[in-house]
Protein backbone atom coordinates (compact mmCIF):
# COMPACT_ATOMS: atom_id res chain seq x y z
CA UNK A 1 0.00 0.00 0.00
CA UNK A 2 0.73 3.72 -0.95
CA UNK A 3 2.04 5.92 2.30
CA UNK A 4 -0.34 7.75 3.83
CA UNK A 5 -1.24 11.96 3.02
CA UNK A 6 -3.59 14.29 3.90
CA UNK A 7 -4.50 14.12 0.23
CA UNK A 8 -5.39 10.33 0.63
CA UNK A 9 -8.37 11.17 2.75
CA UNK A 10 -10.67 12.38 -0.48
CA UNK A 11 -8.27 10.99 -3.14
CA UNK A 12 -8.28 7.29 -1.80
CA UNK A 13 -11.62 5.57 -1.76
CA UNK A 14 -12.98 1.60 -0.06
CA UNK A 15 -16.57 2.39 -0.03
CA UNK A 16 -18.35 -0.85 0.86
CA UNK A 17 -21.24 -1.63 -0.97
CA UNK A 18 -23.63 -1.88 1.85
CA UNK A 19 -22.70 1.04 3.17
CA UNK A 20 -23.52 2.88 0.07
CA UNK A 21 -26.80 1.64 -0.21
CA UNK A 22 -27.77 2.23 3.25
CA UNK A 23 -25.76 5.69 3.29
CA UNK A 24 -28.15 6.15 0.01
CA UNK A 25 -31.43 4.98 1.42
CA UNK A 26 -31.01 7.34 4.60
CA UNK A 27 -30.98 10.23 1.77
CA UNK A 28 -33.84 9.30 0.07
CA UNK A 29 -36.08 8.58 3.07
CA UNK A 30 -35.29 11.67 4.68
CA UNK A 31 -35.39 14.22 1.57
CA UNK A 32 -38.71 12.41 0.67
CA UNK A 33 -40.77 12.53 4.46
CA UNK A 34 -39.02 16.43 4.39
CA UNK A 35 -40.90 17.15 0.91
CA UNK A 36 -43.89 15.96 2.54
CA UNK A 37 -43.83 18.95 4.91
CA UNK A 38 -43.11 22.25 6.13
CA UNK A 39 -39.30 21.22 6.70
CA UNK A 40 -36.46 24.17 7.46
CA UNK A 41 -33.80 23.64 4.64
CA UNK A 42 -31.64 24.03 7.56
CA UNK A 43 -32.31 20.87 8.94
CA UNK A 44 -32.06 19.12 5.93
CA UNK A 45 -28.53 20.66 5.39
CA UNK A 46 -27.31 19.42 8.85
CA UNK A 47 -28.81 15.96 8.16
CA UNK A 48 -27.08 15.96 4.65
CA UNK A 49 -23.90 16.99 6.23
CA UNK A 50 -23.85 14.04 8.50
CA UNK A 51 -24.65 11.54 5.88
CA UNK A 52 -21.55 13.64 4.31
CA UNK A 53 -18.84 12.90 6.66
CA UNK A 54 -20.08 9.61 7.35
CA UNK A 55 -19.24 8.64 3.36
CA UNK A 56 -15.69 10.29 4.06
CA UNK A 57 -15.43 8.26 7.24
CA UNK A 58 -16.59 4.92 5.59
CA UNK A 59 -15.87 5.31 2.27
CA UNK A 60 -12.71 7.88 1.69
CA UNK A 61 -9.43 7.25 2.29
CA UNK A 62 -10.00 7.34 5.88
CA UNK A 63 -11.59 3.62 5.45
CA UNK A 64 -8.74 3.10 3.21
CA UNK A 65 -5.97 3.07 5.85
CA UNK A 66 -8.30 2.82 9.28
CA UNK A 67 -6.97 -1.33 9.22
CA UNK A 68 -3.10 -0.46 8.39
CA UNK A 69 -2.85 2.78 10.94
CA UNK A 70 -4.39 2.77 14.13
CA UNK A 71 -4.21 6.33 14.43
CA UNK A 72 -6.23 6.77 11.38
CA UNK A 73 -8.87 4.29 12.73
CA UNK A 74 -8.87 6.34 15.53
CA UNK A 75 -9.54 9.36 13.02
CA UNK A 76 -12.30 7.20 11.53
CA UNK A 77 -13.78 6.69 15.11
CA UNK A 78 -14.15 10.43 15.66
CA UNK A 79 -15.77 10.76 12.63
CA UNK A 80 -17.98 8.58 13.32
CA UNK A 81 -19.50 8.53 16.74
CA UNK A 82 -18.83 12.50 17.52
CA UNK A 83 -18.90 14.75 14.08
CA UNK A 84 -21.32 12.81 12.24
CA UNK A 85 -23.58 12.34 14.72
CA UNK A 86 -24.03 15.51 15.58
CA UNK A 87 -24.91 17.09 12.24
CA UNK A 88 -27.42 13.86 11.93
CA UNK A 89 -29.34 15.33 15.32
CA UNK A 90 -29.58 18.79 14.18
CA UNK A 91 -31.19 17.43 11.23
CA UNK A 92 -33.71 15.83 13.49
CA UNK A 93 -34.68 12.60 11.47
CA UNK A 94 -36.96 11.31 14.57
CA UNK A 95 -39.48 14.08 13.85
CA UNK A 96 -39.95 12.82 10.28
CA UNK A 97 -41.00 9.88 11.57
CA UNK A 98 -44.17 8.06 13.45
CA UNK A 99 -42.33 6.15 15.83
CA UNK A 100 -43.17 7.05 19.44
CA UNK A 101 -43.85 5.64 22.30
CA UNK A 102 -42.39 4.02 25.87
CA UNK A 103 -39.59 2.38 23.73
CA UNK A 104 -38.08 4.94 22.10
CA UNK A 105 -38.11 7.03 25.49
CA UNK A 106 -36.47 4.45 26.52
CA UNK A 107 -34.08 3.90 23.65
CA UNK A 108 -33.38 8.01 23.62
CA UNK A 109 -32.66 8.14 28.04
CA UNK A 110 -29.42 10.18 28.12
CA UNK A 111 -28.54 7.27 30.60
CA UNK A 112 -29.32 4.40 27.52
CA UNK A 113 -27.06 7.13 25.44
CA UNK A 114 -24.17 6.96 27.82
CA UNK A 115 -24.33 3.26 28.30
CA UNK A 116 -24.21 2.58 24.78
CA UNK A 117 -21.44 5.09 24.07
CA UNK A 118 -19.21 3.72 27.01
CA UNK A 119 -19.77 -0.15 26.30
CA UNK A 120 -18.74 0.76 22.38
CA UNK A 121 -15.74 2.98 23.08
CA UNK A 122 -14.39 0.98 25.92
CA UNK A 123 -15.73 -2.42 24.11
CA UNK A 124 -13.58 -2.02 20.98
CA UNK A 125 -10.53 -0.30 22.02
CA UNK A 126 -9.54 -2.67 25.07
CA UNK A 127 -10.71 -5.73 24.65
CA UNK A 128 -9.78 -8.08 21.56
CA UNK A 129 -12.66 -7.11 19.59
CA UNK A 130 -10.47 -4.85 17.51
CA UNK A 131 -8.19 -7.13 16.35
CA UNK A 132 -11.79 -9.51 15.36
CA UNK A 133 -12.61 -5.93 13.17
CA UNK A 134 -9.10 -6.66 11.39
CA UNK A 135 -9.68 -9.97 10.54
CA UNK A 136 -13.39 -10.10 9.70
CA UNK A 137 -14.60 -7.32 7.65
CA UNK A 138 -18.43 -7.68 8.55
CA UNK A 139 -17.14 -7.13 12.28
CA UNK A 140 -15.72 -3.37 11.08
CA UNK A 141 -18.55 -2.46 9.14
CA UNK A 142 -20.61 -3.53 12.44
CA UNK A 143 -17.99 -1.25 14.58
CA UNK A 144 -18.93 1.65 12.16
CA UNK A 145 -22.28 1.38 12.72
CA UNK A 146 -22.23 0.70 16.36
CA UNK A 147 -20.11 4.25 16.27
CA UNK A 148 -22.73 6.32 14.35
CA UNK A 149 -25.70 4.94 16.76
CA UNK A 150 -23.59 5.49 20.07
CA UNK A 151 -22.62 8.88 19.41
CA UNK A 152 -26.26 9.94 18.27
CA UNK A 153 -28.00 8.27 21.18
CA UNK A 154 -25.28 9.53 23.23
CA UNK A 155 -25.93 13.73 21.18
CA UNK A 156 -30.10 13.59 21.10
CA UNK A 157 -30.60 14.49 24.74
CA UNK A 158 -27.52 16.87 24.77
CA UNK A 159 -28.74 19.04 21.55
CA UNK A 160 -32.50 18.90 23.32
CA UNK A 161 -34.21 17.23 20.41
CA UNK A 162 -37.09 16.99 22.19
CA UNK A 163 -39.09 14.12 19.85
CA UNK A 164 -39.47 11.46 21.99
CA UNK A 165 -38.87 13.06 25.58
CA UNK A 166 -38.76 16.29 27.16
CA UNK A 167 -35.30 17.71 26.39
CA UNK A 168 -33.31 17.24 29.62
CA UNK A 169 -31.76 20.69 31.62
CA UNK A 170 -28.94 22.01 29.96
CA UNK A 171 -26.47 21.32 33.40
CA UNK A 172 -27.22 17.28 32.88
CA UNK A 173 -26.40 17.84 29.39
CA UNK A 174 -22.95 19.77 30.11
CA UNK A 175 -22.70 16.84 32.63
CA UNK A 176 -23.28 14.37 30.08
CA UNK A 177 -20.66 15.70 27.51
CA UNK A 178 -18.36 15.89 30.72
CA UNK A 179 -18.76 12.27 31.56
CA UNK A 180 -18.48 11.45 28.21
CA UNK A 181 -15.21 13.03 28.07
CA UNK A 182 -13.74 11.16 31.36
CA UNK A 183 -14.79 7.67 29.29
CA UNK A 184 -12.58 9.42 26.02
CA UNK A 185 -9.97 10.08 28.33
CA UNK A 186 -9.62 7.08 30.36
CA UNK A 187 -9.62 4.82 26.62
CA UNK A 188 -7.09 7.48 24.95
CA UNK A 189 -4.46 7.31 27.89
CA UNK A 190 -4.76 3.50 28.91
CA UNK A 191 -3.65 3.04 24.92
CA UNK A 192 -1.29 5.62 25.13
CA UNK A 193 0.56 4.19 27.86
CA UNK A 194 0.08 0.83 26.17
CA UNK A 195 4.31 -0.43 25.47
CA UNK A 196 3.07 -3.05 22.94
CA UNK A 197 0.83 -3.46 20.00
CA UNK A 198 -2.24 -5.53 21.21
CA UNK A 199 -3.85 -5.39 17.87
CA UNK A 200 -1.46 -7.69 15.54
CA UNK A 201 -3.70 -7.07 12.71
CA UNK A 202 -2.16 -3.49 12.01
CA UNK A 203 1.28 -5.35 11.22
CA UNK A 204 -0.39 -7.42 8.62
CA UNK A 205 -0.08 -4.72 5.97
CA UNK A 206 3.58 -5.10 6.32
CA UNK A 207 4.53 -1.79 5.35
CA UNK A 208 7.84 0.42 5.39
CA UNK A 209 6.62 4.02 5.89
CA UNK A 210 4.72 5.69 8.54
CA UNK A 211 5.22 5.08 12.55
CA UNK A 212 5.81 1.81 14.43
CA UNK A 213 3.11 -0.16 15.59
CA UNK A 214 3.69 0.85 19.07
CA UNK A 215 4.08 4.75 17.73
CA UNK A 216 1.09 4.91 15.99
CA UNK A 217 -0.35 3.00 18.98
CA UNK A 218 0.33 5.76 20.80
CA UNK A 219 -0.34 8.30 18.11
CA UNK A 220 -4.30 6.72 17.94
CA UNK A 221 -4.40 7.29 21.75
CA UNK A 222 -3.18 11.03 22.03
CA UNK A 223 -6.01 11.71 19.08
CA UNK A 224 -8.69 10.11 21.13
CA UNK A 225 -7.80 11.76 24.59
CA UNK A 226 -7.01 15.11 23.24
CA UNK A 227 -8.97 15.09 20.19
CA UNK A 228 -11.85 13.27 21.51
CA UNK A 229 -11.80 15.93 24.59
CA UNK A 230 -11.46 19.07 22.00
CA UNK A 231 -14.46 18.09 20.00
CA UNK A 232 -16.06 17.55 23.58
CA UNK A 233 -15.46 20.97 24.89
CA UNK A 234 -16.70 22.63 21.10
CA UNK A 235 -20.53 20.37 22.27
CA UNK A 236 -20.12 21.70 25.11
CA UNK A 237 -19.70 25.31 23.75
CA UNK A 238 -22.57 24.84 21.82
CA UNK A 239 -24.89 24.27 24.81
CA UNK A 240 -23.95 26.42 26.53
CA UNK A 241 -24.38 28.97 24.14
CA UNK A 242 -28.06 27.79 23.73
CA UNK A 243 -28.23 27.99 27.34
CA UNK A 244 -27.24 31.71 27.88
CA UNK A 245 -29.82 32.33 25.03
CA UNK A 246 -32.84 30.46 25.89
CA UNK A 247 -35.87 32.06 26.80
CA UNK A 248 -34.90 31.94 30.41
CA UNK A 249 -31.51 33.43 30.18
CA UNK A 250 -29.77 30.67 31.43
CA UNK A 251 -31.52 30.48 34.73
CA UNK A 252 -33.70 26.99 33.81
CA UNK A 253 -30.99 24.46 36.73
CA UNK A 254 -33.52 21.76 36.09
CA UNK A 255 -36.27 20.33 38.35
CA UNK A 256 -34.10 18.92 40.75
CA UNK A 257 -32.06 21.89 41.39
CA UNK A 258 -35.17 24.35 41.13
CA UNK A 259 -36.55 22.00 43.96
CA UNK A 260 -33.37 21.73 46.06
CA UNK A 261 -33.48 25.89 45.76
CA UNK A 262 -37.16 25.91 47.06
CA UNK A 263 -36.61 23.79 49.77
CA UNK A 264 -33.38 25.58 50.93
CA UNK A 265 -35.20 29.11 50.75
CA UNK A 266 -38.55 27.90 52.46
CA UNK A 267 -40.70 25.12 51.26
CA UNK A 268 -44.07 26.35 51.97
CA UNK A 269 -43.81 28.71 49.12
CA UNK A 270 -46.26 28.08 45.93
CA UNK A 271 -45.24 26.02 43.44
CA UNK A 272 -45.56 28.62 40.37
CA UNK A 273 -43.56 31.62 42.42
CA UNK A 274 -40.44 32.52 40.42
CA UNK A 275 -37.80 32.46 43.06
CA UNK A 276 -35.67 35.33 41.55
CA UNK A 277 -38.69 37.81 41.16
CA UNK A 278 -41.25 37.05 43.26
CA UNK A 279 -40.96 39.78 46.39
CA UNK A 280 -41.87 36.76 48.85
CA UNK A 281 -39.31 34.77 47.99
CA UNK A 282 -36.51 37.29 47.97
CA UNK A 283 -37.81 38.40 51.61
CA UNK A 284 -37.81 33.85 52.26
CA UNK A 285 -33.98 33.94 50.99
CA UNK A 286 -32.69 37.05 53.23
CA UNK A 287 -34.40 35.71 55.67
CA UNK A 288 -32.73 31.99 55.45
CA UNK A 289 -29.40 34.48 54.78
CA UNK A 290 -30.21 35.57 58.06
CA UNK A 291 -30.43 32.75 59.63
CA UNK A 292 -26.99 31.40 58.24
CA UNK A 293 -25.46 34.38 59.63
CA UNK A 294 -26.70 33.94 63.32
CA UNK A 295 -25.44 29.90 63.30
CA UNK A 296 -22.63 31.51 62.00
CA UNK A 297 -21.68 33.70 64.90
CA UNK A 298 -23.04 31.57 67.40
CA UNK A 299 -20.45 28.75 66.14
CA UNK A 300 -17.77 31.55 66.58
Amino acid sequence: MTPFTWHSIVTAWAMPVPAAVLLALAAAAYLAAASRRRWPASRTAWFLAGLAVTTLAVGGGVNAYADTLFSIHMLQHLLLIMVAPAFLVLGRPLALGPARGRVLRAVTHPVTGFAAYTAVVVGTHLTPFQQQALEHPWLHGLEEFLYLVAGFLLLLPVFGDGTARRPPPYLMRLALLLAAMVVDTIVGVTLLMTPYEPFPGFGMAHRDWGPTLVEDLHWGGAIMWVGGDLLMAALAIVVITRWVNSPKGGDDLGPWLEAARRSAVGGDLDGGVDLDDDEEALRAYNAMLGRLHGRTRSDS
